[in-house]
């Protein structure tokens, strides 16, 4: 039976970040990250500068006036968008194909999640882009584990998975689940814990001892992002005790789900590359 540590121990299932996203993993460490430095880094990978300035010039991101350079970019726009940008450019790089998986679909959602986690943090007063952080890492576990288990193992998943859920399914078939490998790949690329603990619990941020807001936050925009409207009363699915541990009403975070399917997600403009 595999373990989250022999996926892990073997190269070829993980996603093959580029060099530049893992040195801008190091500056999530750091006090007080050089603006400058970073830029640097980012130029060291033509692909992916190339990219990050086409979503700083982009409707969503961009001003009247063209962004030319990473550096601007990264004054302009500031530190935690710049990194965000290029952490998902280099994530939707790093993994080129798993079979019976739909990648732009699956970066699709990844960044749908992400963007409502921001906006519901913001509207809770947090930082929004820590928060953004953190959702883009919410499902990688779930690319390993296709890859990494045996197709049998992984269809048994899918059939248990209609009525007990994944997280629940695949404890059951192999004794851990996705967000918990999330985690731990996490932890092997060096994030800082707060993001690396929002991986781990936001499949249910109540089971943590210590409660995530991150986590929190990741498992509302997931039950939102799943909702085809939204109107005045929550789905019955709605978690309420997330909410409330979060001060987030209903109408809070319904009006974040209008606001992102009116205004569009700037980061599905990677998916057309």
């Amino acid at each position: 039976m595999p373990t989250i540590d022999s996926l892990l121990a073997e190269p070829k299932l993980l996603p093959q970040i580029p060099e530049v996203m893992r040195d801008l993993i190091q500056t999530f460490n750091e006090k007080d990250p050089d603006l400058l430095k970073i830029s640097k880094l980012i130029n060291k990978d033509p692909v992916i500068s190339a990219k990050l300035l086409r979503l700083a010039n982009s409707a969503k991101f961009g001003s009247s006036r063209q962004i030319g350079t990473v550096n601007e970019a990264a004054v302009r726009l500031g530190l935690a968008m710049v990194r965000n940008m290029v952490l998902a450019c280099g994530l939707t790089e790093s993994v080129t194909a798993v079979p019976g998986i739909d990648l732009k679909h699956f970066w699709g959602s990844v960044f749908n999640v992400a963007e409502l986690a921001r906006r519901l943090a913001v509207k809770k007063g947090m930082k929004g882009d820590e928060v953004f952080t953190c959702a883009l890492l919410y499902d990688l576990g779930r690319l390993v584990m296709h890859v990494g288990l045996p197709e049998n193992t992984v269809h048994h998943i899918h059939d248990l998975e209609l009525h007990k859920g994944r997280a629940k399914a695949e404890e059951l078939v192999v004794g851990f689940n996705y967000a918990q490998v999330g985690a731990a790949m996490a932890r092997y690329w060096k994030f800082p814990e707060t993001i690396s603990n929002a991986v781990e619990y936001h499949y249910n941020p109540m089971l943590a001892k210590e409660f995530s807001p991150e986590a929190g936050l990741i498992h509302l925009a997931i039950v939102l992002a799943a909702q085809s409207d939204v109107g005045e009363e929550a789905p019955p699915e709605w978690p309420h005790k997330v909410a409330d541990a979060l001060g987030l009403s209903w109408a809070d975070c319904a009006a974040q789900f209008t606001a992102l399917r009116e205004q569009g997600n700037g980061y599905a403009g990677l998916l057309a590359a």
